[in-house]
């Protein structure tokens, strides 16, 4: 894979990352709007279960796309220190 093409999809996982979290929060006040009464509860125990879910979705796909990243492909050569 090229470098180009990793930083794309780096920054694309990170706009993903980014939306996941902000959807999880409209989510979450949507959910708590239909419950006024318990407001702060229901907007955080909703919160407090889909931020984790999103961010281990977005680490999850660093780690995959870390593996064809093209510095990590390159094999280091032993130096040929002779003393």
């Amino acid at each position: 894979m090229s470098e180009y093409r990793f930083s794309l999809l780096h920054i694309l996982l990170t706009i993903g990352m980014n939306l996941l979290v902000l959807a999880s929060v409209f989510v979450g006040m949507y959910r708590a709007s239909q419950v006024p009464d318990d407001f702060v509860f229901t907007f955080f125990s909703t919160l407090l279960l889909l931020v984790p879910l999103s961010l281990a979705l977005g680490l999850g796909g660093r780690r995959i796309l870390n593996r064809f990243h093209p510095s990590a492909q390159q094999v280091r050569q032993p130096s040929m220190n002779t003393e």
